[in-house]
């Protein structure tokens, strides 16, 4: 029997048929998350015909969510946004791609919470407030703390740059293209560790500093800084919440989409990308051979390279991909209770708990699965955080709790069948289970005795809805490395062929959308700049 949300969804959006066909001039978007999403919106307003293909029953990607009969829901991917007061250019952006249906709530202050060898330290809206908040947390550090947000707005303009030259044509990209990527490996190309520990020695607080690097997925050894500065810099001015769930996101924009004639068509997973020469002659959808000439690839570097074209078409550049690893996976507790988040005291804002202030020693842990305690734990409170929750579900709350896990202690399960993959894959995620209870009953008491769901996802549950082939959740890791190679950029070598997602650009809701916009300033080009002065005048 298929779960409650897979039959209510199926409902909802078109299945892919063997008798559908393209037209030459049609965009095929493969993959329907954020980033395929945009890309759509942008191209259909420039009126190109756009059909969007997913392989899952629900589009999204990770901006979906899955409910369970007993009326709880959870997000799976988009736990909080930043920049999205009324007056930015993201919520204008937004506006725009849902046709003004998408709301957010903000999560005050703080909005993120991090416990690091049970001290805690919070994180406040704005920057001025940030600062005032360390100095208090680290007043022997003042000169420090200013030195890094100062490196932060520093940092930001160059990564500005970097991305915008993603678009540039040939001659462009090798002058001016060249000048602003040599610019940028002033950040790029140290870790975040390296750039803190030249500004203090204090590792407690350069502990607190990167306690949010889950959402980019690495250690402050291995990342990139500036990964690490565009992330911090994007929520600097507090956190945000889609109002209704993270679904509101997906479900707003593909509304809007199909206004603009486009269809999204679920059960389509594509096989293979089909070439002729150098160029894109047509897809395999479902194990069927389709004609198609313009395709847009939303389903990661690594699975359209490795895996959809043929391994001829490559060249000697596409090499490095298989040097560049993918980012991290994890498992994740979806917890129900029988009492509303008012009634239990829960907050609006996130945790971070780290079991001592050795980031690296913890997200690197090759033997962390099988301890008996957490050492890391990131987590979420997404009743809380949805105003219309209440109205919905009076006495009925959740909490998500995600933790770091490494893919190859999950690989032999990989060919097993969802929902039934055997006893020793389940005693893994009672494990998982029991840790995660223990540590939110350890945080929060008055959870006790009301706790009536409980349930949990692994590396392997990632990689069967999201086709990440190792059950990453970001795709690329964002090391120094990444931001060396000269592929991950819209336009490919293949005629025919564009990439669109988190990897030509950087992790998260936000920078899988601008690879939208990025994609799609290289195919429609100048029509871009008339709908931006149309966003920011009219949305």
């Amino acid at each position: 029997m298929k779960p409650y949300r897979m039959r209510m969804v199926e409902k909802s959006y078109k299945k892919f048929t063997s008798d559908y066909s393209f037209t030459d001039e049609t965009y095929v978007i493969v993959g329907s998350g954020i980033g395929g999403l945009s890309t759509a919106v942008f191209l259909a307003k420039a009126g190109k015909k756009v059909v969007i293909l997913e392989q899952h029953y629900t589009p999204g990607g990770f901006t979906h969510t899955f409910k369970r009969r007993n009326g709880f829901t959870w997000d799976v991917g988009v736990h909080y946004v930043g920049n999205m007061a009324r007056d930015s250019q993201l919520r204008k952006i937004f506006n725009y791609l849902s046709d003004k249906e998408l709301e957010w709530d903000a999560l005050g202050d703080p909005y993120d919470v991090a416990y690091i060898n049970g001290k805690k330290f919070e994180f406040v809206s704005g920057r001025e407030n940030f600062r005032q908040k360390f100095h208090s947390y680290f007043p022997k550090d003042t000169i420090a703390i200013d030195d890094y947000l100062d490196l932060l707005d520093r940092s930001s303009k160059s990564n500005l740059l970097f991305f915008v030259q993603k678009v540039f044509p040939f001659v462009l990209r090798n002058t001016v293209g060249h000048i602003f990527r040599k610019l940028h490996k002033k950040w790029s190309q140290k870790t975040t560790y390296d750039i803190l520990s030249s500004l203090t020695n204090n590792q407690e607080l350069i502990a607190v500093l990167c306690a949010q690097c889950g959402n980019y997925g690495l250690s402050p050894k291995k990342s990139s800084f500036a990964a690490h500065a565009i992330v911090i810099n994007h929520f600097m001015e507090g956190g945000y919440y889609p109002r209704g769930g993270a679904n509101r996101i997906h479900e707003t924009i593909s509304k809007h989409l199909k206004t603009l004639g486009v269809d999204i068509l679920i059960n389509a997973k594509v096989n293979k990308i089909i070439t002729a020469g150098t160029s894109v002659r047509g897809l395999v959808i479902n194990d069927k051979e389709f004609t198609c000439k313009r395709v847009i690839s939303n389903t990661g570097i690594h699975t359209t390279f490795l895996h959809l074209l043929d391994q001829k078409v490559l060249q000697k550049k596409h090499q490095i991909l298989k040097s560049l690893k993918p980012s991290t996976s994890h498992l994740c507790l979806y917890i129900g209770l029988d009492k509303s988040d008012e009634y239990l005291q829960l907050p609006r804002h996130n945790i971070w708990w780290y079991a001592h202030k050795d980031t690296d020693e913890i997200l690197n842990d090759k033997e962390s699965l099988s301890k008996d305690q957490l050492s890391f734990a990131y987590i979420s409170f997404p009743s809380a955080k949805d105003s219309t929750w209440g109205s919905k579900q009076q006495h009925r709350a959740t909490i998500q709790l995600i933790s770091n896990a490494r893919y190859e202690n999950f690989e032999i399960f990989e060919n097993e069948p969802w929902l039934n993959r055997g006893e020793e894959y389940d005693q893994i995620k009672e494990n998982f289970k029991k840790k995660g209870i223990a540590l939110l009953k350890e945080l929060y008491p008055q959870l006790e005795n009301h706790i009536v769901h409980a349930e949990v996802s692994t590396p392997v549950t990632t990689r069967t809805f999201s086709n990440y082939k190792k059950g990453e959740i970001y795709g690329l890791s964002h090391t120094p490395e990444r931001f060396n190679t000269h592929v991950l950029r819209p336009k490919t070598h293949i005629k025919g062929l564009y990439l669109t997602g988190q990897d030509i650009t950087l992790v998260g809701l936000c920078g899988a959308m601008s690879s939208g916009i990025l994609t799609a300033s290289t195919i429609i080009k100048w029509d871009m700049s008339k709908q931006f002065k149309t966003i920011m005048t009219n949305y």
